[in-house]
């Protein structure tokens, strides 16, 4: 350990542990420096630069208090031992959060830590408001069994995708701490975390959940978009989903296994949620803008097929109407088959931080509320759907109706019945007095009789 001394005194700051490195107590007015942490450490390496060590360091003020930070919490500078790979989190938000030395002006920053807090709260917001609006439509067509025909049945696990999106990245965000790690697999220093263990394998797994469902979710929006496709051009093969839900589940293993092998034998880091070579991220994004892209050329094929059809239409006279309701059905499918992700696409490749910035808000708020607007659209304000809840409801009225009818019935019969053997009862007793009175009488009679 070495000391870089400058008018030192005998005051001494005390021996401290700061999570990471223990550091001895040194005089007032020194910096003592230590080698980096292991690279087992999240994000450092023992680096050298020139054929020199670069090292952590800590300074010890006048008064003989180790210096804090602007939020008055002890600091240790650790900045040289950071890596100068850049790092993309696979979240947008992380990656913008976790390496703010992208971004060279105080400016940059403090637009950041403005807006990256509200992008994630919306994000959070919106998958929860998802994921409880899916659960709803999910026990609607469960329950409602006349529903479930084959598009219905699709849109179920469709649902499923978005549910379990949704869920993924509300645990993530619950169990993860600062979006790096487990609690127990994460330290602190000062405000800064950092991942003690090198191969924390339970947070690798929630991750491999969270990308797969991601995967699985852009996998079934396509899913729909070839249903439907295929329902406008090929009738006949949409009687069955079985080849739908085959490939809306199996596509994402194909994907999602390469990631695992890949992250587990070159890039082995963290809890997977940061990527040093952004190449390894083409293994999960190029698939999935893939997708984007198919569906987006679905969409355009199956909007032109609708004017077609609207415009050849004898029942719409006016042309007003006609565009109007070809606007609207062109409304409804752009949540289906996910079109907004094809106008994202391009800005998430941008290098100015104020788009990328624009693009994160967008892309979260979109991606994050798409789940409650299918449901809304293929559930909860389907006019099939409301119509199936009120038949139901007003079987579940004249059932309930009929049951009590009965329950009445019964107990007024049962009354009834009571009433008539009483009487019966009563009328028995009566008979059974009088007899026995006649008796009395012609018994004294006869003693009367032989009295005499």
């Amino acid at each position: 350990m070495s000391f870089s001394e400058d008018n030192a005194t005998r005051i001494q700051c005390p021996p401290f542990f700061d999570g990471l490195l223990c550091w001895p107590r040194i005089d007032a007015l020194m910096t003592a420096t230590q080698p980096c942490p292991p690279a087992s450490i999240m994000g450092y390496a023992n680096l050298q630069t020139d054929n020199v060590d670069v090292l952590a360091s800590k300074v010890c003020l006048a008064n003989g208090e180790w210096f804090r930070n602007s939020d008055g919490v002890t600091w240790s500078n650790y900045s040289l031992c950071a890596l100068d790979t850049r790092h993309i989190i696979d979240d947008g938000i992380e990656r913008l959060t976790w390496y703010p030395r992208w971004y060279e002006t105080v400016a940059e920053a403090t637009l950041l830590n403005k807006w990256l807090p509200i992008i994630r709260t919306v994000s959070q917001l919106g998958y929860a408001t998802s994921f409880l609006t899916l659960v709803i439509a999910m026990m609607i067509f469960s329950y409602l069994r006349k529903l479930r025909n084959p598009r219905n049945r699709l849109h179920m696990h469709l649902f499923v995708s978005f549910i379990m999106r949704a869920f993924m990245a509300l645990l993530k965000d619950w169990v993860f701490v600062e979006g790096i790690g487990l609690a127990w697999d994460v330290v602190f220093v000062g405000t800064s975390a950092f991942i003690k263990e090198r191969n924390p394998w339970v947070c690798k797994i929630i991750t491999s959940l969270w990308q797969y469902f991601i995967v699985a979710n852009y996998s079934w929006i396509l899913m729909e978009g070839l249903y439907l496709h295929n329902l406008i051009f090929f009738v006949p093969c949409t009687d069955t989903i079985t080849m739908y839900v085959l490939l809306g589940w199996g596509i994402p293993v194909l994907i999602v296994v390469p990631w695992i092998v890949t992250r587990a034998t070159i890039e082995d880091t963290l809890c997977w949620t940061t990527h040093e070579n952004p190449s390894l991220l083409l293994v999960i994004r190029g698939p999935i803008m893939l997708s984007i892209l198919i569906n987006f050329l679905l969409f355009i094929n199956v909007v032109r097929v609708l004017y077609v059809k609207l415009k050849a239409s004898m029942y719409l006279q006016r042309k007003k109407m006609k565009y109007k309701k070809w606007a609207r059905s062109t409304l409804i499918l752009v949540p289906l088959f996910g079109i907004h992700y094809t106008f994202f696409l391009p800005l998430s490749y941008c290098k100015d931080y104020q788009i990328e910035l624009i693009w994160l808000f967008c892309d979260q708020l979109f991606a994050s509320f798409q789940g409650t607007f299918v449901a809304f659209l293929y559930c909860l304000l389907n006019g099939e759907v409301k119509m199936e809840i009120k038949r139901a409801w007003k079987m579940r009225q004249s059932k309930r109706y009929i049951n009590s009818f009965v329950h009445n019935h019964r107990q007024f019969s049962k009354n009834l019945r009571d009433g008539i053997n009483r009487k019966r009862h009563r009328s028995k007793n009566e008979e059974q007095s009088v007899g026995s009175s006649l008796a009395a009488k012609t018994m004294k009679k006869l003693s009367l009789k032989e009295f005499k």
